[in-house]
């Protein structure tokens, strides 16, 4: 059996944490305005050192922004990318330049990139080096629409128009999977689903949990595929909820997103999901989703990733809710 390790640890798993439960700032002070210029004066998709979209360099500093550059087709334009972009597999060649916790404005500087991309909410990342004259291009993964908005935004800034409109004919084919499935699931009852992005894995049962719960991304995802937030109000994007609190929340379905870092596939990923299941099944039968056998251990890395991959989550997560989708891929296998 084939294993690998996917380089997560939990100061990763915090970084994913970061990247899809950030709430998004009330004002954007820098990058890539509304008016397609970035902070430093120059137009979106004009390098401020070629004049052209040709040769531009971006550093990107989360792996949903890294993904999203590479669906573009900018891949060639990315010159560095954090320390837990893992995806596609070109990026393990790329210099690191550490993650949102340990930036190393230092080598970014040496990079001499026209532009960093940063989340949004990260103002003071974007102040740090626009103090240095290192432009930023801003964008918003905390939200679905967020993501696909961004689409534009970046292909925009690296390739000018043509950019611009190969991230909006992106948003365009992901919009139309994401139509078809709330097609699929039109008129069903929604059942209220708890979504447990991280937890302590391995220790035999169900202890602290962060759940989504005032989290953009995650509604929005819930509320394509039929289904309600069983922690919609709980207060937080992330709370943590204890035994008590989830059988209190008594969801119908539980989708567990937590891993332990380790990529595994076959009878390892068969053996990893039982084992996830194994620890919900010792909240007992007063859980409805236990009771039901409703319990979906979701292993792929995409899911905490908000970007052009978010779709494949998003119909996967719609086969594991409502089963007669499809027959293949509720089981949680993952495909990185």
């Amino acid at each position: 059996m084939k294993k690998k390790m996917a380089k997560l640890n939990g100061r990763s798993k915090a970084v994913a944490l970061l990247t899809i439960i950030a709430v998004v700032a009330a004002a954007l002070s820098s990058g890539c305005g509304t008016d397609g210029t970035r902070n430093g004066g120059t137009s979106c998709g004009e390098s401020a050192k070629t004049g052209t979209a040709g040769g531009v360099r971006v550093v990107s500093t989360v792996p949903s922004v890294t993904e999203t550059l590479f669906a573009l087709g900018f891949g060639d334009s990315v010159v560095a990318a954090s320390t837990y972009c893992q995806y596609p597999p070109e990026v393990a060649d790329l210099p690191k330049i550490g993650s949102l916790f340990d930036i190393n404005i230092e080598a970014i500087v040496e990079l001499d990139p026209d532009f960093v991309v940063v989340l949004r909410e990260n103002e003071e990342l974007a102040q740090r080096l626009t103090a240095l004259g290192v432009e930023t291009v801003a964008v918003d993964h905390s939200s679905l629409t967020g993501v696909l908005t961004s689409f534009e935004t970046l292909g925009a800034a690296v390739g000018g128009e043509a950019g611009a409109e190969n991230g909006r004919k992106l948003r365009r084919e992901t919009e139309n999977r994401l139509d078809a499935i709330r097609a699929s699931v039109a008129g069903r009852p929604k059942p209220s689903v708890l979504i447990a992005i991280d937890r302590t894995p391995g220790l035999g049962k169900i202890a602290d949990v962060f759940v989504a719960a005032q989290n953009p991304y995650f509604n929005e995802a819930l509320e394509i595929v039929g289904a309600t937030n069983a922690a919609g109000n709980l207060r937080g994007a992330a709370p943590v909820v204890s035994p008590e609190g989830i059988a209190a929340l008594n969801p119908d379905v539980v989708v567990d997103l937590s891993t332990d870092g380790v990529y595994v596939e076959g009878a390892e990923a068969d053996a990893k999901i039982a084992e996830k299941r194994a620890e919900w099944l010792t909240l007992g039968d007063s859980v409805k989703a236990v009771k039901n056998g409703k319990i979906y251990p979701v292993l792929d890395l995409y899911a905490t990733v908000p970007g052009p991959r978010t779709v494949l989550f998003l119909e996967k997560l719609a086969d594991s809710i409502w089963p007669k989708r499809s027959k293949t891929l509720a089981d949680g296998k993952e495909s990185r």
